[in-house]
Formats: C-alpha cells, structure tokens, sequence
C-alpha cells in the first residue's frame, strides 16, 4: 500500500522557460547553414530496441548486441554508443572520462535539456551517444565529463510492426512488440514498444520480473515545424541488491557466480516514469525556435540493499539496509531562440537561451538490520530471519530549482574554421528538510563560459581545441555510507581539451585527444561519511579508430590513458590516497563485425581494464579484466516474412573477480552467459 506522502513534500508540474536552440552534432557537423535548410518530414525510422538494465556501478560495459540493430556498424567513434542492449565504445551513459555522469547530469534529448530522475529507457529510445572530443566541441552548451544524447524513436514513413522473442542474459525469458503508425498524409505518426521479461535475472545473483513500455507521438503541421510528445514505463520487481566490502586492506576470495546474498525476504520494487513534449520550428530567414518540457520520475516502493564486510577468507557479516518507499522528481524545461545569417564567406550563429529545472528527492532514514553471518564462497544467502519492518518512514526534502541563461555565437569560415563561444549566468537554489523537520537553504550564482575551436587544415584533417566550465551536481551518498542518500551540493567544473580528426580512408576516420578535467571530489571520509574529501583532476589521452574496412567490415578501436589524481588537506595528512579508487587507468577496446555473406555475420570484441584502487586509501587494488565476447547474426525469410536471428555470448572465457568503485563497493564481474532471439518484421 502507497503511504501518504509527508506534508513537506509536494511535486510540482512541469514549467516552461526560454532559451538557445542546440543542433544535434550531425547538424553540427555540416556547417551553420545546414541546420535551417532540410525539411522536418525526411525522418526515417528506427530499428527496434530492447531494454538495457540500470545496475550497479561497473566498468565501461562490453559490446552487446540486440537483435536487430548493430552498434559497431552505427558508431561515428569509440566514446560511446548504445542500441538497445548493445553497447560499445569507452564510456557509457553512467561515466565518461573518470567522472560519474548519472550524478553530473549531462543529458539531452535529441539536443533538448534533460534533467532525469530515471534513465530515457528503449521503449521510447532508439539509441545513446556520448559526446566528447571533436563532437562535443560542437555543442552549444558542452559538458566538462562529456554529454550523453538520447535519440527518440520515430514512426518513420508507413505502417509496420515487430515482434521478437527469445532468451536473454541468465535465462532472462523476454518478449517484445513495436508497431508504428503513420496518417496517409505522413503528417501524423505514433510508434509504441512493450517488453516483458515475467522472469529476468541479473549478473549479480538477482531475479525477479520487469516490464517496460513506451510511444513517441509525431505531429509535422508543415515542412518547417515538428511537435513530438512521449511517455515511459519501467517497472521492475526482484529480490534486493547487496554490495561487498572489503573488511580488510586486501580483495575477497570470488563470490560464487549468480547467487544473491541478500536474506530471503529482501526486496526491491520501483517504477520509472518519463513524459515529454518537445516542439521545432524554422521560420523566416535563417530563424530557429525549440521548445521542450520534460518530467521525470523514479518512484521506489522498496530497495532493499545488503552490505557484506567480508574478510580474506570469505567469511561475511550481512547487514540489510531497509529504506521505505521515497520518490524523486524532475522537470526541466526549455526554450531556444537563434538566427543563422551569411555575410561573404563566413557563416554566423547567434542565439539566446534560457533553461530551467525544479527537482524534488524524498531523503529517506534508512533502518538496519541485523541478516547474519555467511561465507561468498559458497551458494547460500544471509540467514537473517525476516524482522518486523517498520509501516512507515522518516522523511525530509531535497529541492533544487535552478534556471540558466545563455548567449553563444558561432562561426564558420569557407567550411574551414569553427569557432564557438557561450555565456551562461546560472542561478542555483538549494533547499533541504532535515529528518527532524530543520530547513536550511542556499543561493548560488555564477558565470559559465565555453569556447571550441575547429580547424580543417585540408579535407582529411583537422584539429580542435576547447575550454569549457560547468556547474555539476554531485549525486547522493552511496548506500554504504553513514549519511545514506544525502543529497551533495553542486561543484563547478572545468576542461581544458585539445586533439585532432584525420580520415585515414573515405570509411575509416582516427581521432586522438588529450584532456584536463578538474573538480572537488566526493569520497568516503574515516567517519563514514561521504563527501567531500578535496580536488580530484583527471588528465589523459584518448584515441578512437572507426569505420569500415572493405566492403564487409566494420571495426570500432579505441583507448583512453587516464591520470586520476586527488589532493587536497586529507591527502596531505594521509587519510586520503593520491588516486581516485574505481578507475582503470588503462581501458582499451576492439570490436568487430563482419558479413560473411548475404544471410550471416559474426562480430566479437574484447575489452581490457587495468587494475583499480579500491579505496580512498589506496591500500589495495582490485586486478585488471580482460572481457571477451562473440556472437552471429543471420538474417532471412519465413515465406513473405523477414526474421533475424541474434546470438551473442558475454565473457566466453568466464574472467572472474572484481570491479572497484568509488564508493568502495566490490561489484562481482558478471559471469558467461549468452543469449539467443529471433524477430519477425511485418509491413
């Protein structure tokens, strides 16, 4: 039974504001001109997708392909790309570049700002791109840690349908359907996607059931106007989540694969929820006008988190964590004004923004208790006996309200020189309720600014220079720390960028950069408590080779040298080591896909992470992983109708250990598995 919410507590709709039109960076990537010049309705559609997971902190994930689409062949480079359950590429939508983006919020929709409660899922997704380097240099409004670009679905141009079926990760049995419809005039279209998983299971042991759906609405009134609203569904039911500690300065013995060490009667149970309106319209000469207002919510019923502190010979004591239901909501809203002109060979860019977002989080008192005593090594979960759980909570309040104006100007020149600049004057509103009903409050205001530079020395080769500052929110304590769920305060951000694009080919392109990100940083304090612990300045060099080689092959390399250096007063007294814990400061990526002939393809990758400090302290680390996947896909007829068949196997040679992180949890490396599916295309 939902319970009344606290009196404090009230969720507000969604608000407008006015502010910048953002070009995607395929606009980005043609000239200024471009961007006023095509018609809404050359929109196609997009391939089906399947629902990827939100679980615990891991590394930079190993590609994994769904049925239909094909990441390796779709990535421009190797920063970043996901279609449905597959994702390649260094980073992903929770860390680029070291930094942790659930927390920093750098989202956009199609180049509409996101400020999330849930992750966009695939019902109303058909894929996700990080933008760094060359590509983030196009934005109006850039990212220090990177941004990370949702794509919505679209109808496309005719009525069609499809429906796959099969096994996922763990014996996660799965069905899907998506369909589209589109008016006879092409003016209207809805495509909607429902996945249901009666019996999903998780890398760490978890099971239970999930249930996802979503549809994009399209209304094109006329050739220089688009209205596209959506609505998202995640809902998710399974039997808790439990996390590792090392109780002593050295790794655990490996868990036993695919067992929940959670009590028997631990729970988790929460639904996503995401509503959208977004509006484009070109008028006049050269004049772009964008509008957007989004709400997004997680709404958790019960999250039950197991803390093991296990020693050297695996022998654990549980402590389950019961936190009452508690919700988060978030609207951001949107409106972006620019003019496109031309005077002699140079292209210009000016445009007015203003962006704003209200976001409220239920903070929680968590309830401990008591689950027993157990060992990893072996197939048995906490033997806690189920406890009298308390019908009602201890609730305060997180709210933020801020609002951003912005004012940037580009340039280009004979399509040789990009040139850049924004100003952004942001105000930052904190108020907090504390559990005993203190309300404190904070103002924050401050200038923002961002500069890119974009050079083509001839038609193969570039290079780039940025500079860019960022206001980021900082998350919330870790379920491991004394001050569990407390909202952090924002930190401001700053990255030095510089790097160069050359084509090596007409279908193989190399990019290289090397980058200077700095902020304060958040760590778990001797006390317990997490938060600020100093100065945290990630420098590195990364290199992405992509593309086609011959006619049937496609291959996506990257790497990325990572310096994670903290400092600070509690690194000069030695409470605190000099390196961020969770990092790899070597990742290294290949994969490949190729056409064997008309009907199959096979594709692998295999990814390398060095070894990671696994705490503040630095004193031990977790080993490196090398992670190796292969799978097939054959696509062919059953009479008139087309079917695909995908099947993929993750860390065929079963690496086993761990993966740090910075809240200094140990998170089990996910064991072999495989999957298999076939999907029927009709219309």
């Amino acid at each position: 039974m939902r319970r009344a919410r606290p009196s404090h507590v009230a969720l507000t709709a969604p608000f407008v504001v006015f502010l910048i039109p953002t070009p995607s960076a395929a606009q980005t990537q043609t000239g200024l001109t471009a961007q006023v010049s095509a018609p809404l309705s050359t929109q196609v559609a997009a391939p089906v997708q399947q629902q990827t997971e939100s679980r615990p902190p891991a590394p930079p994930v190993v590609p994994q392909t769904q049925t239909q689409g094909s990441a390796t062949a779709q990535a421009s480079d190797a920063f970043g790309e996901r279609v449905g359950i597959e994702q390649i590429g260094l980073y992903g939508e929770g860390q680029v570049r070291g930094f942790d983006l659930q927390a920093s919020g750098a989202y956009r929709i199609d180049g509409h700002y996101f400020a999330r409660a849930s992750a966009l899922p695939d019902a109303v997704a058909s894929g996700v791109g990080v933008r760094v380097g060359v590509t983030a240099a196009a934005l109006d409004l850039p990212s220090p840690s990177g941004v990370v670009v949702y794509r919505l679905r679209d109808p496309g141009v005719r009525r069609r349908g499809e429906i796959s079926l099969g096994v996922r990760d763990y014996e996660t049995y799965f069905v899907e359907g998506l369909g589209s419809w589109v008016s006879e005039d092409g003016k209207v279209g809805v495509v909607a996607d429902v996945l249901a998983r009666p019996r999903a299971a998780w890398a760490v042991g978890t099971s239970g059931q999930a249930f996802n759906a979503g549809a994009v609405g399209k209304w094109l009134p006329d050739q220089q106007t688009r209205v596209r609203a959506f609505a998202a569904l995640y809902h998710r039911d399974y039997d808790g989540d439990f996390g590792i500690r090392a109780s002593e300065d050295m790794a655990p013995p490996h868990a036993a694969q695919l067992v929940n060490f959670s009590p028997e009667w631990a729970g988790y149970e929460a639904k996503d929820l995401n509503f959208g309106l977004l509006a484009d319209r070109r008028f006049g000469k050269g004049w772009t006008l964008d509008l957007s207002a989004v709400r997004s919510m997680h709404l958790s019923e019960r999250a039950d988190f197991t803390l093991l502190s296990v020693d050297r010979s695996g022998d654990a004591s549980a402590t389950l964590l019961y936190s009452a239901p508690r919700d988060i909501v978030s609207d951001s809203a949107e409106a972006r004004l620019a003019k496109v002109f031309t005077t002699g060979a140079l292209d210009h860019r000016i445009s007015i923004s203003a962006r704003g977002r209200r976001s409220r989080t239920e903070t929680v008192k968590s309830v401990a208790f008591d689950a027993g005593l157990l060992n990893i090594t072996e197939d048995r979960a906490a033997p806690g006996a189920p406890p009298s759980l308390p019908t009602g909570g201890v609730y305060g309040e997180d709210a933020v309200d801020q609002i951003t104006g912005s004012i940037g100007y580009g340039l280009v020149w004979n399509d040789k020189v990009q040139l850049r600049l924004g100003a952004h004057r942001t105000r930052y509103d904190k108020a907090v309720t504390a559990f005993g009903g203190a309300r404190s409050e904070r103002r924050e205001e401050s200038w923002l600014y961002n500069a890119s530079l974009v050079w083509a020395l001839n038609e193969r080769f570039s290079v780039f220079a940025s500079y860019v500052t960022g206001l980021e929110e900082t998350g919330t304590a870790p379920s491991t720390a004394v001050n569990r769920n407390e909202v952090l305060p924002p930190v401001e951000a700053t990255q030095f960028e510089a790097g160069l694009r050359y084509a090596l080919t007409d279908t193989l392109t190399l990019i290289g950069a090397a980058f200077d990100v700095s902020k304060p940083t958040n760590g778990l304090r001797a006390n317990g408590v997490y938060g600020p612990v100093g100065e945290v300045r990630h420098r590195g060099v990364e290199a992405s080779l992509t593309g086609r080689v011959g006619e049937d092959t496609n291959i996506v390399l990257g790497a990325v040298r990572l310096d994670p250096e903290v400092s600070g007063p509690l690194v000069d007294q030695g409470l605190v080591g000099a390196v961020a814990p969770g990092l790899s400061e070597l990742t290294a990526t290949m994969s490949v896909e190729h056409r064997l002939n008309s009907t199959w393809s096979v594709d692998g990758a295999v990814t390398y992470n060095s070894e990671r400090q696994a705490n503040t302290r630095n004193s031990f680390t977790t080993p490196a992983q090398t992670l190796t996947n292969l799978g097939a896909r054959a696509r062919f007829t059953m009479g008139d109708t087309p079917v695909t068949f995908r099947f993929y196997g993750s860390n065929i040679f079963n690496a086993s250990g761990y993966w740090a992180s910075g809240s200094e949890i140990l998170w089990p490396v996910a064991p072999r598995t495989w999957r298999a599916s076939l999907t029927f295309s009709f219309g």
